[in-house]
Parts: structure tokens; C-alpha cells; sequence
């Protein structure tokens, strides 16, 4: 199990894993960009893994309700480690403001043409966002910076998601 940024373009394959493959099948760069939703349906259903399917849409399809795991400590699938999806370089969220030296994320186009400002989407659209996360992760590492700091993302549709993955990036529950 690996805990690095997933690769979402066949070059990150290639970047990840060198000469321990033989081969990448390119075909292109993942649409969605975050993993899938992963489900437990063992005993009452429940969300182990968030993604872009959101739980009110699997509560309409299986007419019942879905719970959130709050159980870290049996990893039942890919993505439930307490730290994943980590870029190698320190991430806190829901920071106000860039101390100037760190990468800066964040959604909407307040900061542009500022060199060390991120935007997931100039647009503020999850799904955008999360299809730029690993992407945006992976460029600011290959750009030399230090730390990453992430604005605010609201706790909505894909930003449900997006929060999973830079909590797990950042080691926090």
C-alpha cells in the first residue's frame, strides 16, 4: 500500500514507479482525478472511502441511509490510511493566508498570476477541483516548495472527497 499522491497521468506512473514496470498503457489523464467511492455493504452500509458519488445519491439508489466510517483502525480498503495520498513535503489546511515562502491552494481566481498561488478551480467547481488535486500536488512538489498550505474547501459534493484526501495528505483524522 503505497501513501503517496495517487498518479492520475501514465508520466506519474512512470515518475512513481521507474523501472518496476515494463509497461504504461497512456490513456490520458483520469477525467474524475480522486478515487471512487468505496462502499461497505458487510452489515448497515457505510462510506469507507468518499469520492466524487456523493452519499446522499447512494442513500437514493439503495433507499437506505449510509453512514461514515469512523473505524481507522481496520483498513478494509485502498485509501483509509490515517496518512495518504501525502505529496512528501508537510500540507496544512484551512489556512487564511500564505505565509509567502509555502505553495498556496485554494478554489476561485482571487490570487491569479501569483507564483506560488494554486487554484484547483478558477471556476470554484469541485468536481474540477478534485480532478486538479493530485495533479496540483505533484507540480508543487516538482517546483521545489517546502510546505503546502490549502485555503478553506467547503464541505460540499466533491469538496467532501477533496477534504478526505488533503486530511489524509496532512496526517490528520
Amino acid at each position: 500500500m503505497s501513501s503517496n499522491v495517487s498518479p492520475v497521468r501514465a508520466r506519474d506512473v512512470y515518475e512513481e514507479f521507474r523501472k518496476k514496470i515494463i509497461l504504461i498503457i497512456d490513456g490520458g489523464q483520469s477525467k474524475i482525478g480522486i478515487e471512487s467511492t468505496v462502499i461497505d455493504l458487510t452489515n448497515n452500509p457505510k462510506i469507507l472511502r468518499p469520492g466524487i458519488i456523493s452519499s446522499s445519491k447512494i442513500e437514493k439508489i439503495l433507499k437506505l441511509k449510509v453512514k461514515k466510517n469512523t473505524n481507522y483502525l481496520h483498513v478494509k480498503s485502498p485509501g483509509m490510511l490515517k496518512k495518504h495520498y501525502s505529496p512528501g513535503i508537510p500540507v496544512l489546511i484551512n489556512q487564511k493566508k500564505s505565509d509567502k515562502k509555502s505553495a498556496f491552494i485554494y478554489l476561485g481566481k482571487k490570487y491569479k498570476n501569483k507564483k506560488n498561488f494554486f487554484s484547483l478551480s478558477k471556476s470554484s467547481n469541485f468536481n474540477e477541483a478534485a480532478s486538479n488535486l493530485y495533479k496540483t500536488f505533484r507540480l508543487i512538489k516538482k517546483q521545489g516548495f517546502k510546505k503546502i498550505q490549502i485555503a478553506k474547501i467547503p464541505l460540499v459534493g466533491a469538496g467532501i472527497a477533496i477534504n478526505d484526501r488533503i486530511k489524509r495528505a496532512a496526517n490528520i483524522k
